[in-house]
């Protein structure tokens, strides 16, 4: 792969940037394979919904004791972003991550901006249109653009039938290593 990525990945209290939690952030370096990822103890100002908890596997009790202050994961997270300036953000639904991050960076006066970001359902979808990748299809007649859709497709899967931000950064990475070569 000629670009360089960094691949993020968050997961989160819920669907609202705007409303609910940050609870965890992982980003990977395509170069080095290098990888930054922190729980978050979410605030009581953030929602958190339990639906979110089922999908993620995390509990209220795990992020109290493992999880670190929002500011300071975010602090340390632009530090090791800061060490990959010029780098793509990419991942999958990344305007979400992006989302999420820049709203919990406003929260804790710290700047970052993404600048261009690069999202794996784009390239599978280039890739379905042009190479027949062989995308599951939706009860809506379109290719299912999820992640494990798109790593099924490629042959790859996620060890865990939960979401975690470090391995579905991970295994995004690969989809993109796959699909861009």
């Amino acid at each position: 792969m000629k670009t360089k990525l960094v691949v993020v990945d968050t997961e989160t209290g819920g669907l609202r940037a705007d409303r609910h939690a940050l609870l965890s952030i992982a980003v990977v370096d395509s170069e080095s394979g290098e990888a930054y990822h922190a729980l978050i103890r979410p605030s009581a100002d953030w929602l958190v919904e339990a639906g979110a908890l089922e999908v993620n596997g995390l509990t209220m009790d795990f992020l109290r004791d493992a999880g670190r202050s929002e500011a300071v994961v975010l602090a340390e997270f632009v530090a090791w972003m800061e060490a990959r300036r010029g780098f793509m953000v990419a991942g999958c639904n990344v305007a979400f991550d992006i989302g999420f991050l820049e709203a919990a960076m406003k929260r804790c006066n710290i700047k970052w901006q993404a600048g261009r970001s690069l999202d794996i359902r784009g390239a599978a979808w280039l890739a379905y249109e042009t190479k027949g990748l062989e995308l599951a299809i939706g009860k809506d007649g379109n290719p299912k653009l999820s992640l494990d859709s798109i790593a099924g497709a490629l042959g790859l899967s996620r060890t865990s039938e939960k979401h975690n931000a470090l391995e579905d950064a991970l295994l995004t990475l690969a989809c993109f290593r796959e699909l861009l070569g």
